[in-house]
């Protein structure tokens, strides 16, 4: 086990005590979920489950790297173990590539082993400078710093915009490649939509 984890499995384990604890044998607690925090269609059903909100969770690489989830709710399932939440802004790091880098949506599913984040119902990607993207179901590589849309992305920066399909952006390298791009320059100072930037 990671030894960065070992705080979280014994409160985990305290929470699971406390709460056989209080059951009498042979009863189910009859305690229906918190409005908004029914499981999500990533999370296993069945099994022991941690509800939460709000949500802060922070994720440390060994090279000093971070990532941050912040939600309006949350549920950890020890099955599967994946954490579904709701409301999401995940930050990326504070490197100089990714300053002020964040990815908005409404449901996320991150699972723990492999290390990614799914975005179903996409999203919207901001960086500092200008940039933003909006997302279709997307998919974040946590150790390879990728983000992946196989469907229909759009990204808007400084003087252009470009739609297509396929986006990767590999936000530790700032690199950006789309399949059947289609752009388009804007004049100085107007983004997407005719709004002054």
């Amino acid at each position: 086990m990671n030894v960065r984890l070992l705080p979280w499995a014994v409160f985990a384990l305290i929470v699971l005590l406390l709460a056989i604890r209080g059951v009498p044998s042979g009863k189910a607690p009859g305690i229906p979920p918190a409005a908004g925090t029914a499981p999500a269609q990533g999370i296993a059903a069945g099994g022991p489950e941690i509800r939460l909100g709000p949500v802060e969770m922070r994720e440390y690489h060994d090279d000093g790297w971070w990532n941050l989830l912040t939600a309006r709710t949350a549920v950890y399932s020890y099955s599967g173990k994946t954490v579904g939440a709701s409301d999401v802004v995940i930050s990326l790091g504070e490197r100089a590539v990714v300053k002020g880098g964040r990815i908005e949506a409404p449901e996320a599913f991150w699972n723990l082993d492999r290390k990614t984040i799914e975005l179903p119902e996409g999203g919207r990607a901001v960086r500092e400078g200008g940039w933003d993207a909006e997302l279709s179901r997307a998919f974040l590589d946590l150790p390879d710093r990728i983000l992946r849309v196989p469907g229909p992305a759009s990204l808007a920066g400084p003087g252009f915009a470009i739609a297509g399909n396929h986006l990767v952006w590999h936000w530790g390298e700032g690199r950006v490649t789309m399949e059947s791009p289609r752009s388009r320059i804007l004049p100085a100072g107007l983004r997407p939509g005719g709004a002054r930037g």
